[in-house]
């Protein structure tokens, strides 16, 4: 029976809706005749429990949305309190088809001097998965006073795991013997007390009303299975499933060509598996397959990215990869439309538009109460008169009407509903919980053009809501999304799908002010759960979208089977892991060949050709059995040998500690393993051979106290080997000089040859042993191990051959390939010889390890080597730098960022890159490496120098170093015909023009911070009109990037020629030719012009684009849909600021650039230029298509096929 506390029922309610709040103390709602209306306790004037209709209607309160089934009540009289067991069960009665009993705990249910009350459910017919939903209060009554009573309140979703729920802590047992006050009586008197259940028996007519989740299946219960969140991909999931659910999208992904390719780098490919997944899986469908496809690491799985933009990148690659295929235009036949932008005159026949294609729409709801009105708002009218008049080409300033009209939406309409606003009191993102209602259906006829195709009507049905809950900074998505065409919604959240009511989506979701129950007074509550995107299908083309299926690819279903198949075969690998324990024995054949410390390595670190035996054997594998096992896989006859166990100490050793002999053999392997060294997760043995002096108990007992096994080491200086050579009994009062004349004969020595020995004690101590000791005064016990070497003052010692093997490496020495840009580098056509090797300590001296290199590669110099430390990805980090102290670890890449592999040896294997350089790098280091960035005709022609100029001088060695490697490299590219360069050059700070550079001055003076940089532009006349070349009637402005604030500046900057008289059209010609850019990245380009030293737009005059002046969410873009006209200023949450400053009546044929600066120029006094140029020209990217430099903005999602 699982007994559970008052309260723990207070949970989630997917279809329930809201819950009636517990009383504020968080206890049970009681009341008590005579008592006060306070907290937890309540006064029902008149009432009694034997009037049972009006306690049930006044008590037992149904949640909102809840509807009843059936009700009752049932009276338990107790005569005999004090005579009571510790548990008591009521008689049976029947409420809704339903058996029922109340528990009674007198004395508590595991909780002392308490009374606690439950209530059971037992169905009369026992079938899988019952349930039954109550709201039920159980109360206790004075039997001649039912008015006087004290009741608690509930509801709850019996079932097999959980048919009985209540009270463990109903009363206070004394409260229940004593009277609250002198008038009143206490519930329990003359032993007798009355306990009564009132129950109301609730529907649930989706079958999840109160669940709680555990052991539920998607599947079963509604035929769809979610998707896993990865940490804060609950946008892309929701989304995924309202993509999923379009039939017709899913058909075209099937039939994308993806045969060939890689699902871990193919969007399409990934895509079609998650989908088909979730047409078969069982369980919820793992997403990281598909995110890595994007190129996105695990960290940006767990950063929530905006809906709009994953979408229309997502689509933009699916449209890519659909391209000459059968399903090419699919995604643009679903999900785009066309909107006109329009200026059309009041008093002539002129009119001025553009017609543009979206694939969503972004609408406000601030000020707008239905989505209609939204619709309203966008396609509002604006006037031009008064001073705005527009500039109509052949007729002068006019009147004119200016706004947006739709001349076509698609089959699939995505509606993004603009939640996240700034605002401008607060200075900050805000997010927009006002109600706006959205309906089942909306016809939108009435906001197409006139000219538009109405065949059939626009009416448009509701297929999901995407919801975000939370604020600004942080939230949950999931979708509600209606599958079919029938009226059946179910919420997708995540790994989970529940059934919904069409009420629950219309309703729950508008936003607005939450009703709580009984908060009269109080100040309204916002719900901050509401819809984000909606998702509606044309009414007339709904059974296409949303009917006939695709076949599943025939490769796909054979990848996916193959999948299946590899993860049976892993899960088949994990139950064996489970039961069956990794055994690894060591005997004197790999301890005689083990060059380090301890007998041996037991991990990868052992040689190939050196390896013990390791087999997985059953866990309750009896060791006898093993040892026969062993025996036969060996060779050996099973007495010929015992093991021993192998445990770890404390100082970092591997050593044996005691033969399993005797009672032992008849243990487990596991067994074995759990008595010694519990913690470890395999069985480490030696096998030590039965010698002739071995004794007769050599298979029954442990040696004596007094007896140690000790193994020995010789260390050959002439070979500069170490070996084993066996092991010795050792007595505990023996002298270590005891022992010298079997250790020359294990090594083979004459035996007058003098030895030292040593006493491994840990990998980082090795002592000479003092030989006078006794082994038990030298602390030797079984499994220590004794090194031993012929004594030669003039020879290597064993403490410097073991701390020379702990710190032997394997390094490749690869050739790095200079740049041609680069400065010193070796550049001619003589090949590099192949990669060498080097095995030697981490501590060699780097003088050492550059003359060992410069004699393989020809090199008598090894001062013109230069290394090279490599990253991760193969590539050359940074230049080595040699110092007296510097040696082969400073060569190696920091091992917080690199997990070296072993080689054959089980050594570390690194890579080294090195570099012939043609002077020495004493000379090098007393140079300064500028970076120096080239900026060829366009803005794309970017190439970056490295440039060793002296650290001492002008910025004219500086100029002129990099006019050589500009030229060499133009003679390489174009071969001899190079005319005469002329570079500019200025210094630049964070993507802005810092500094002109002259060539006087220091180079102490600049680039002094890492976020500096120089460019050196190329001066290219064809920039310029004919009459414009080789006149001073040209000036320059700087030209840079920005997002959404001019400090928010990216990409190089560079200088631009303007001219008097000259309109913008011819500019903004010169311009495009400059920056390089293709034509969708010139559509969404926003200009503006201003004086130099402005921080702010609202002082700067909009020439063309859209542009905002505002601080934009981290999670959400606020930018104007893609479907905005470039010729319009920003309309949304910035228009008042920028209406005075926009140029949209001004023609691009009249405008001049020049004039217009100079107007500004005189306009503004208080900005001081900060560097020689007098005015800017900025470029704003209005969404995706901008140009980023090496940078993500706001978290853009990138997607890399």
């Amino acid at each position: 029976m699982d007994i559970k506390r008052e309260g723990e029922n207070e949970q989630a309610n997917p279809a329930g809706g809201e819950m009636t709040p517990r009383s504020d103390s968080g206890t049970p709602q009681t009341s008590l005749k005579g008592t006060d209306d306070t907290a937890g306790t309540r006064k029902y004037s008149g009432l009694s429990t034997l009037e049972e209709d009006d306690f049930i209607n006044t008590n037992v309160i149904l949640q909102s949305r809840v509807e009843e089934d059936a009700r009752g009540y049932f009276h338990w009289d107790i005569d005999n309190w004090t005579q009571l067991p510790d548990r008591v069960i009521s008689k049976t009665f029947s409420v809704g088809g339903y058996d029922w009993d109340i528990l009674l705990f007198p004395r508590g249910n595991q909780a002392a001097e308490k009374v606690s009350l439950y209530l059971e459910a037992k169905p009369r017919e026992v079938v899988d998965g019952w349930h039954v939903c109550a709201t039920f209060g159980l109360a206790m009554s004075n039997t001649e006073d039912p008015s006087t009573f004290k009741h608690s309140l509930t509801h709850h979703r019996f079932t097999a795991e959980e048919a009985d729920w209540g009270f463990t802590q109903f009363a206070e047992l004394r409260d229940v013997m004593a009277a609250p006050d002198s008038e009143s009586r206490p519930l329990l008197e003359r032993g007798q007390v009355r306990i009564s259940a009132f129950l109301r028996v609730v529907k649930d007519p989706l079958g999840v009303l109160w669940h709680n989740f555990h052991n539920y299946s998607s599947r079963k219960h509604t035929g769809y299975v979610g998707l896993r969140n990865q940490g804060a991909t609950c946008y892309m999931n929701s989304l995924l499933q309202s993509l999923y659910f379009t039939t017709e999208f899913r058909n075209a992904v099937y039939q994308i060509p993806t045969e060939n390719d890689d699902p871990k780098k193919s969007v399409a490919l990934a895509l079609q598996r998650v989908f088909y997944n979730l047409q078969g899986s069982d369980d919820p469908v793992d997403t990281t397959e598909l995110t890595k496809s994007f190129g996105w690491d695990s960290l940006e799985s767990f950063m929530q990215h905006d809906v709009q933009e994953f979408n229309r990148v997502l689509q933009d690659n699916l449209e890519t990869k659909m391209k000459g295929t059968v399903v090419d235009g699919a995604v643009a036949r679903l999900f785009e439309g066309k909107m006109k932008s329009y200026i059309r005159c009041v008093d002539v026949e002129y009119e001025s538009s553009r017609v543009e294609n979206y694939y969503d729409i972004s609408l406000n709801v601030k000020g707008c109460a239905t989505l209609r009105d939204s619709f309203a708002n966008y396609c509002e009218v604006e006037t031009l008169d008064g001073e705005n008049k527009y500039q109509a080409e052949g007729f002068g300033l006019q009147a004119a009407r200016k706004g947006v009209i739709f001349e076509s939406f698609p089959p699939v309409l995505q509606l993004q509903l603009k939640r996240f606003e700034y605002d401008f009191q607060r200075d900050a993102m805000v997010k927009i919980n006002d109600r706006h209602e959205f309906p089942p259906t909306i016809d939108l006829g009435d906001f197409l053009s006139e000219d538009a195709d109405r065949s059939q009507p626009w009416t448009y049905v509701l297929h999901g809501v995407l919801v975000h809950s939370g604020d600004l900074h942080s939230g949950h998505y999931f979708g509600l999304l209606r599958p079919t065409i029938e009226d059946v919604w179910y919420r997708f959240d995540d790994d989970r799908v529940v059934p919904v009511t069409p009420g629950e989506v219309f309703e729950e979701y508008y936003g607005g002010d939450l009703a709580v129950p009984g908060a009269r007074g109080r100040p309204a509550v916002k719900r901050f759960t509401n819809a984000y995107m909606l998702v509606y299908i044309r009414e007339a083309l709904r059974d296409d979208v949303l009917g006939g299926e695709a076949p599943v690819p025939a490769h796909l279903l054979r990848r996916v089977q193959e999948d299946r198949a590899e993860e049976e075969r892993r899960q088949r690998e994990r139950e064996e892991l489970a039961t069956t324990v990794p055994v690894k024995v060591v005997s004197d054949a790999q301890f005689s060949r083990h060059q380090a410390f301890d007998l041996s390595y037991f991990d990868q670190r052992q040689p190939a050709d050196n390896a013990l035996f390791v087999e997985r054997m059953p866990r309750d594998m009896p060791l006898r059995a093993f040892i026969a096992h062993y025996a036969a896989r060996t060779g050996q006859a099973p007495d010929s040998f015992r093991l021993w166990i192998m445990v770890g100490r404390v100082n970092k050793t591997v050593r044996c500690e005691a033969p399993l002999v005797g009672a032992t053999m008849d243990l487990t392997l596991a067994q074995v393993l759990e008595n010694r060294m519990p913690r470890w997760t395999e069985l480490r043995l030696y096998c030590e051979p039965r010698t002739a002096t071995s004794p007769a108990d050599f298979l029954e007992n442990k040696p004596s106290s007094r007896l140690s096994m000790v193994h020995a080491k010789f260390f050959d200086t002439a070979l500069y080997q170490m070996r084993g050579v066996g092991s010795l009994y050792v007595q505990a009062d023996q002298h270590v000089r005891d022992i010298i004349p079997e250790l020359r004969a294990l090594a083979r020595l004459s035996p007058q040859t003098p030895i030292t020995l040593y006493e491994e004690v840990k990998p980082a101590l090795v002592e000479e042993m003092n030989t006078a000791l006794t082994f038990q005064s030298a602390e030797i016990q079984s499994g220590d191990i004794i090194c031993f070497q012929i004594t030669d003052a003039d020879a290597l010692r064993v403490p410097a051959f073991f701390d020379e093997v702990q710190h032997r490496i394997s390094v490749r020495f690869v050739p790095r390939t200079p740049r041609a840009d680069e400065e010193y580098g070796s550049t001619g056509s003589t090949p590099e010889p192949a990669p060498l090797v080097l095995t030697a300590s981490s501590k060699t001296p780097y003088d050492q390890v550059a003359q060992w290199l410069a004699e393989r590669v020809d090199m008598h110099d090894p001062l013109k080597l230069r290394f090279y430390t490599v990253s991760p990805t193969g590539q050359p980090r940074q230049a080595v730098r040699r110092t007296p102290t510097a040696a082969l670890a400073d060569m190696l890449p920091n091992a917080m960022f690199i997990q070296p592999a072993l080689n054959s040896e089980g050594l570390q294997e690194f890579t080294v890159m090195y570099e012939r350089l043609e002077v020495d790098i004493v000379q090098i280091e007393s140079m300064r490496s500028i970076r120096v960035t080239y900026v060829g005709r366009t803005m794309r022609d970017e190439t970056v120098l490295d440039v060793l100029v002296p650290k001492a001088g002008s910025v004219k060695a500086l100029m002129e170093a990099t006019y050589a490697k500009v030229d060499q490299l133009l003679r390489a590219q174009r071969g001899a015909d190079v005319q005469p360069l002329s570079l500019r050059y200025y210094e630049v700070g964070c993507h802005r023009i810092t500094n002109i550079l002259t060539g006087d001055e220091l180079m102490s003076s600049i680039c002094t911070t890492g976020l500096t940089e120089i460019v050196a532009e190329l001066c290219t006349s064809d920039m310029l009109p004919t009459s414009a070349i080789d006149t001073d009637s040209s000036r320059h402005v700087e030209v840079f990037h920005f997002y959404r604030g001019l400090t928010h500046a990216h990409s190089l900057p560079f200088m631009f020629a303007i001219l008097p008289n000259e309109v913008w059209s011819d500019t903004w010609e010169r311009l495009q030719r400059k920056l390089g850019m293709s034509e969708m990245e010139l559509k969404n380009l926003g200009v503006v012009c201003g004086p130099q030293g402005v921080l702010h737009l609202r002082q700067c005059r909009v020439i063309q684009g859209s542009v905002s002046d505002r601080t934009e969410s981290p999670v959400v873009d606020q930018t104007r849909a893609s479907n905005t006209p470039p010729m319009d200023a920003d309309t949304e949450a910035n228009a008042s600021v920028m209406s005075d400053n926009s140029m949209n009546g001004v023609e691009s044929d009249t405008l001049c650039l020049w004039d217009l600066l100079q107007q500004m120029k005189n306009d503004v006094t208080d900005v001081i230029p900060e560097v020689g140029i007098a005015d800017i020209l900025a470029l704003h990217h209005v969404d995706r298509s901008s140009r980023h430099r090496n940078l993500h903005h706001e978290r853009a999602i990138r997607i890399l096929n």
